[in-house]
């Protein structure tokens, strides 16, 4: 690469001839040559005396010094110096002095108005002169110099002055030079790349700030594509036009690093003070500091490419483009370095988007720092292609500035995305209305290994994982957000950390539409969401009640205790009534609802009703009422009906309050929801004087309130009303629970009637039935009594389509999971042989404590094992939780049929297992692996009878037949999983039935369990 003459440069040429007579010094200017003929001291006292001419050769094209001497040649005519004015002649040394200088002067004194330049020196930097960047040797035969003095200085100019300066031993030092030219050269500039364009720089260096010494010039290639800086250079150069960075600009350049120095910089500046070194970019140096943006550092003999985001660090108009390359030391001339193919343009840079209410917002200022101290800013924010995603890589507290705030009120949340690649001291992402990181409740740490003290996520993410947050940011702060921040903490300097940010969305939760219903009229009343904690600590802030999109339903999830504020406040006097509906899809602790003054848990009368839960509420009676039916089921809607004046009343009822209470470790777990909440203002019953009459295949209490509800609708007075809250005026009862107590009493009423009783069946005592089911009485011991229950056969054949009762005996009063079972270990067949009973089942163990009046023990256990006890034959039934049910209303007939009939008559099966009851509730018999089943089919019809006038029903139960058939695989245990997915049996009712009838081979571990209990280990 040609290199055009602008900058102090010394190049080696071959020597001149000398002579040692003094002849006139022949020079050059622009083109013509002329003759210097009178040499004159310059600036007095500098020359001894004695001192000599300098020797001109016999050719005038060569001077030579010798010694100390000072001295000036006048010039044919003045020079006009200008800004073009170049000096160009070649310089041998031979001895060393203190410094040898050439010099172009108006007058012939040495003044401050510098106009000397020094070529070779022994005393280090000499003031008041300019110091070539590169210094003459002896070592170097000639050395070529190209001056461009116009760039130092313009003017009148009537002196050459050549100096050889030795003030210990004038008599030392000695220096030729030869082929002067001075002339006048147009030196192209700088050229820079704008958005395609190419303009050029004008290659007039200013000195930048009090740094420079403006010895050192720049160099610019001859194609102005390169720019050479050697030693000390502070120098800018001025834009033809102001350059305008907005945060899309990119700046970039190649840079080669040639002799490493203090700082090594490249600025875009507006004045010449170095006073904001922010515009600064730092490419090499052996000294940091200051607000200097350092890059990716050059090393020396390396060539590096630029790319910089100029516009992510500073935005504005710019003057000037700066280099610097700093050099304090006691050379100044060291130092190079060398820039290259400078280009500015416009990067395509997606905007980063978030969901305001919806809506999409687009962000374009994307870069600004926020808690600026923190802040590395060399790194950036990584917007995805489709502006969902920002990504950070190392220490980054970087902000977004919104195009319009973003006003939080109570209710407001916002949902992100959060990926964690690689973790460092800390990760969160901040709202706030300034740039200070002042409000520590306006952020949210994501994933840590340190503590920063801001509001701490329950859940953290983990390295690899993408976590959804949804925070209710509006329960932390309200006021307007300015700006969205992101914050990746490392301060070890070794960069690490990745992680991302996505989908941010801001959104108003959706109003609880509470409804309140009077002459059959609904007016809705919607709550604002801004759910305040109830019962102080012991609510989960962060955790929300989730409302959904039309306000009619909630849903709750792990521990909370949130209270809703009821515009107005609510009186509760004797006609309120409270209804809803309730799901559990998960059992949490305790799940209840509340009607609250305040927000404090304790009261002298309480104020909420749980309404699920595997906690014992016994010691919970200062704030729960016990009493409300309570939901087993799961994944299946109960509907509640409370009159609220049976428990409380008053005019200040300020709160509706939702409870999910989970102390457990994970707090998390636990899910319920409410639907339809409506508050209802009755007076007398619409149909109590009404005549209606039913008919069912069975009379459930379903079937009961769909007919009342069908009812209602065509019944004046009843239209638009709730059908459960008429049936809580109608029965004059307080809950939905009594409703159904109600309703159960007035169907099975038909049955009872027709009963017939099983000590009839039996033709004994009830003394008799007692010591039966327990594995006594002839019937269980003599093989002949067979005989003696010959009737068992009469009944079958001339009853068996009647309804039988269940028998007052101890075995089947406790039946709480509605599921009944026999087991056998002996059969009498009447041959008068023992058998044993066909095997279908295991006894793992029997626990006396559950079987008392069977066992005669009030507590003690056996141990069968796993089959050692021989054959053992178990037999049972189920039937569902409606007493109106035909399982249920009918569990008599399938007693017989299993106990009496099948297992007794047909089969001859007798006896107990040792201490346990020989038929019963599930409950009290022995654990075991398995039982045969038998359920019931009814064709039948139910009718009920209501007399409005005598305030009377009257039930007919007409039954044509009653079959017995095998359940389900013959299996009690699948049965029981029938009724509970026909919704007659909850999950938790099935799960403890899977702790009785345990499964084929799963003994061991049942034994083990309970001896567990019992602190005792089983092997």
């Amino acid at each position: 690469m040609k290199l055009n003459h602008i900058a102090l440069t010394a190049t080696l040429v071959a020597s001149a001839s000398l002579t040692v007579q003094s002849l006139p010094l022949r020079i050059s200017i622009d083109g013509v040559t002329s003759s210097c003929t009178i040499q004159e001291e310059y600036d007095q006292g500098q020359n001894h005396v004695g001192a000599s001419d300098v020797i001109v050769s016999s050719d005038g094209s060569s001077a030579d010094m010798v010694g100390n001497l000072w001295r000036a040649f006048s010039l044919p005519e003045d020079l006009e110096v200008t800004d073009s004015t170049v000096l160009r002649f070649d310089f041998e040394l031979k001895e060393e002095a203190d410094f040898q200088a050439i010099c172009v002067d108006e007058d012939k004194e040495l003044s401050d108005e510098k106009r000397c330049f020094v070529l070779a020196n022994t005393q280090g930097w000499v003031m008041d002169m300019y110091n070539a960047p590169h210094m003459a040797t002896l070592s170097e035969t000639n050395v070529h110099f190209d001056i461009p003095i116009g760039k130092f200085f313009t003017g009148n100019m009537k002196y050459l002055v050549l100096l050889q300066d030795n003030d210990v031993d004038n008599s030392v030092g000695s220096s030729t030079i030869s082929n002067i030219v001075i002339d006048h050269e147009e030196r192209g500039g700088l050229t820079l790349a704008i958005n395609g364009e190419v303009t050029e720089i004008n290659n007039n260096p200013i000195s930048y700030s009090d740094q420079d010494h403006g010895d050192n010039m720049l160099h610019m290639s001859e194609d102005g594509t390169s720019m050479q800086v050697s030693g000390n250079t502070w120098k800018a150069l001025e834009f033809t036009s102001p350059v305008e960075i907005d945060s899309k600009t990119v700046f970039e350049f190649d840079y080669t690093l040639i002799e490493e120095l203090e700082k090594h910089l490249i600025c875009f500046d507006n004045d010449l003070t170095f006073g904001n070194s922010k515009t600064c970019f730092g490419l090499s140096g052996s000294e940091t500091g200051g607000e200097i943006h350092y890059l990716d550092r050059t090393e020396e003999g390396e060539t590096k490419h630029y790319s910089i985001s100029v516009g992510k660090y500073f935005t504005g108009s710019f003057k000037y483009l700066v280099v610097v390359l700093d050099n304090d030391t006691s050379d100044r001339s060291t130092g190079n370095s060398l820039f290259s193919n400078l280009e500015l343009h416009q990067e395509e840079r997606a905007s980063f988007k978030i969901q305001v209410g919806g809506e999409e917002m687009s962000i374009s200022a994307t870069d600004g720092s926020y808690s600026s101290n923190q802040d590395t800013i060399s790194n950036f924010l990584e917007i995805s292609e489709d502006g969902l995603s920002a990504k950070m890589e190392g220490n980054q507290w970087k902000s977004v500035t919104l195009p319009a705030p973003i006003e939080i009120n109570a209710a407001t949340n916002v949902d992100f995305d959060f990926y964690l690649e690689e973790l460092t001291e800390y990760h969160g992402i901040c709202f706030d209305d300034n740039l200070n990181d002042s409000d520590s409740k306006r952020c949210f740490v994501t994933a840590n290994q340190e503590n920063w003290s801001q509001n701490h996520l329950s859940v953290k993410t983990d390295v690899g994982e993408t976590k959804h947050y949804s925070i209710p940011v509006g329960t932390y702060f309200t006021g307007s957000v300015n700006f969205v921040a992101f914050v990746q903490d490392n301060d070890s300097g070794d960069n690490a950390g990745v992680s991302a940010f996505s989908n941010i969305a801001f959104s108003q939760r959706p109003e609880l539409n509470l409804g309140f219903v009077q002459g059959g009229v609904r007016q809705g009343l919607p709550l604002f969401n801004h759910q305040l904690s109830y019962a102080g600590n012991q609510d989960t802030v962060s955790n929300l009640v989730d409302v959904s999109s039309d306000g009619e339903s909630v849903t709750l999830r792990g521990n909370l205790f949130k209270a809703f504020e009821i515009p107005g406040g609510l009186t509760i006097d004797d006609n309120s009534v409270l209804s809803f509906k309730f799901l559990m899809e998960e059992i949490a602790e305790i799940t209840g609802i509340c009607i609250e003054e305040n927000l404090e848990l304790e009261k002298d009368f309480p104020r909420c009703f749980p309404l699920a839960g595997d906690q014992d509420v016994s010691n919970d009676a200062n704030w729960l009422y016990r009493g409300v039916e309570q939901t087993y089921s799961t994944n299946e809607w109960q509907t509640y009906v409370i009159r609220l004046s049976e428990f409380f009343h008053g005019d200040d009822f300020k709160y509706l309050v939702l409870v999910q209470d989970n102390d457990k470790t994970d707090r998390t777990t636990g899910t319920s929801s409410f639907k339809n909440i409506e508050f209802h203002e009755t007076s007398q019953s619409c149909l109590k004087n009404v005549d209606f009459e039913f008919s069912f295949d069975e009379c459930t209490i379903e079937n009961f309130v769909n007919e009342v509800e069908q009812l209602m609708t065509n019944t004046p007075g009843c239209i638009g009303n709730n059908a459960w809250v008429e049936l809580l005026a109608f029965f004059d009862v307080n809950s939905k629970l009594q409703i159904e107590e109600q309703i159960g009493a007035i169907c099975t009423s038909g049955y009872k009637e027709q009963y017939l009783p099983f000590e009839v069946i039996m033709g004994k005592h009830f003394q008799f039935s007692d010591e039966f089911f327990d594995g006594g009485t002839t019937w269980n011991y003599e093989n002949e009594s067979r005989d003696d229950a010959s009737r068992i056969k009469m009944v079958q054949e001339n009853h068996a389509n009647r309804a039988i009762g269940m028998p007052d005996v101890h075995n089947f009063k406790k039946c709480e999971l509605r599921a009944a079972m026999c087991c056998y270990v002996a059969s009498r067949k009447g041959t008068g042989v023992d058998a044993e009973p066909e095997d279908n089942s295991d006894a793992c163990y029997m626990d006396f404590s559950g079987a008392q009046q069977s066992s005669h023990v009030r507590d003690g256990y056996s141990i069968y094992g796993n089959g050692v006890e021989g054959n053992l034959n178990c037999h049972g039934f189920a039937w569902g939780d409606d007493v109106g049910n035909a399982d249920n209303a009918l569990k008599g007939n399938s007693l017989f049929q299993v106990a009496m009939y099948d297992s007794l008559y047909e089969k001859g099966l007798a006896e107990e297992l040792p201490g346990a009851p020989m038929c019963g509730c599930v409950e009290q018999m022995p654990v075991v692996t398995k039982a045969n089943c038998t359920k019931v089919e009814v064709d039948q019809t139910v009718d009920v009878n209501y007399n409005g006038s005598l305030t009377e029903f009257s039930v007919n139960v007409e039954i044509r037949t009653i079959n017995h058939v095998p359940c389900t695989d013959n299996d009690l245990s699948s049965h029981y999983q029938d009724l509970v997915e026909e919704g007659k049996a909850s999950q938790m009712e099935k799960d403890y039935l899977d702790t009785r009838l345990v499964g084929e081979g799963n003994c061991p571990g049942a034994i083990s369990t309970f001896l567990s209990e019992k602190g005792f280990s089983f092997s």
